[in-house]
């Protein structure tokens, strides 16, 4: 995932696991910048579906 706010890289489960001292913190679709603290919505499951098969295309393609 990537930060709109300052524009760090991180891993989903990183901002899950900032949220830990929420009481919602299993119910509200969010995840926290580790950097910056900035609250973005969880990428949907075909997003992510997505990125991967466009990664997985570009690997491919620098291969041949």
């Amino acid at each position: 995932m990537k930060c709109p706010l300052c524009g760090l890289e991180f891993k989903e489960e990183e901002g899950v696991s900032s949220c830990r001292g929420c009481p919602l913190a299993r119910s509200c679709g969010l995840v926290r910048c580790p950097n910056c603290r900035y609250e973005v919505p969880l990428e949907p499951k075909f997003l992510k579906t997505l990125k991967k098969w466009r990664r997985t295309i570009n690997e491919t393609k620098r291969r041949s």
